[in-house]
């Protein structure tokens, strides 16, 4: 007689695999420290006041001949 055949059945073997893939998330800080110079300029200014006087004296051709107290 001939071979007779079932119908083929069917297996399947699964094999599975993890695979860690590394993700990187970089971070980064920089602290910067700013010192601002002000300069303040002031421009000071004094002011005097000076108060002259003169004299003069004179004489007449007949006026008689005095010591000077103010020599």
């Amino acid at each position: 007689m001939p071979a007779q055949y079932d119908p083929v059945k069917q297996n399947t073997s699964f094999t599975g695999q993890n695979v860690f893939v590394p993700v990187v998330h970089p971070s980064h800080t920089t602290n910067v420290y700013q010192k601002n110079y002000k300069y303040m300029h002031s421009f000071p200014h004094t002011e005097s006041v000076v108060c002259q006087e003169t004299h003069q004296h004179f004489c007449a051709p007949s006026c008689p001949p005095r010591p000077r107290p103010w020599c």
